[in-house]
């Protein structure tokens, strides 16, 4: 007597089950909103030692309230942080920067930003038009990609920063406001990056992931 033959799902039948069935891939939780919210923290306020963060979730499966410690100078300052639809809206920290940073860097972000410090610092003599920014930068091949390339519109004037930015193929892509600034997203390409504008003018332009310009 013959035994019925085990049944074997095709491999399209399972494919089709995993696609069914998104969220298990792109679920997002506190430790992605951590994540996220560090990493703007880092970026916006130029500190290294994150910790104690803890996210707690608010209305919605996508929103969360994260906060955490940040240590300067062998103290520990309380930082802030709101995620919207996998989105950082806000990012607040009140505390010292760390010891050594001059004017240009409080202004500045990042590795690419010091790079961009030292470029103006040997150009402190040219002259700056009423747009914050140098006559000699705005005719340079600004070399770099995404913000690296953007540096030379710190302290520039919003109204003048986004008819630059449309003019090296920039699009505008969304904007939220929090903590006395307002936070644009702009994007070229494979490149996202986050403008931080505060009276006015162009605070500092970093690199963040393209889900930010979606």
């Amino acid at each position: 007597m013959h035994q019925p033959p085990l049944l074997r799902a095709p491999m399209g039948v399972l494919l089709t089950l995993s696609l069914a069935a998104p969220g298990t891939v792109l679920a997002y939780g506190k430790e992605d909103a951590i994540r996220d919210c560090e990493n703007r923290i880092r970026g916006e306020y130029n500190l290294t030692d994150l910790r104690d963060a803890q996210a707690t979730q608010l209305d919605g499966e996508k929103h969360f309230r994260v906060a955490g410690k940040a240590k300067v100078d062998g103290d520990k300052h309380s930082w802030s942080c709101e995620v919207k639809n996998r989105h950082v809206t806000t990012a607040e920290y009140s505390g010292p920067k760390p010891k050594g940073m001059g004017t240009a860097e409080k202004l500045a972000i990042g590795t690419a930003a010091a790079v961009a410090i030292g470029v103006a610092a040997s150009q402190a003599g040219k002259h700056q038009n009423d747009d914050g920014y140098t006559e000699h930068n705005q005719h340079s091949g600004h070399s770099g990609s995404g913000a690296t390339a953007l540096q030379d519109l710190v302290g520039a004037k919003a109204s003048s920063g986004e008819m630059e930015m449309e003019g090296r193929g920039y699009e505008y892509a969304s904007g939220s406001k929090g903590g006395g600034s307002s936070y644009t997203n702009w994007v070229k390409g494979s490149h996202c990056v986050t403008i931080r504008t505060e009276n006015g003018r162009y605070q500092s332009i970093v690199d963040v992931t393209m889900l930010d310009c979606e």
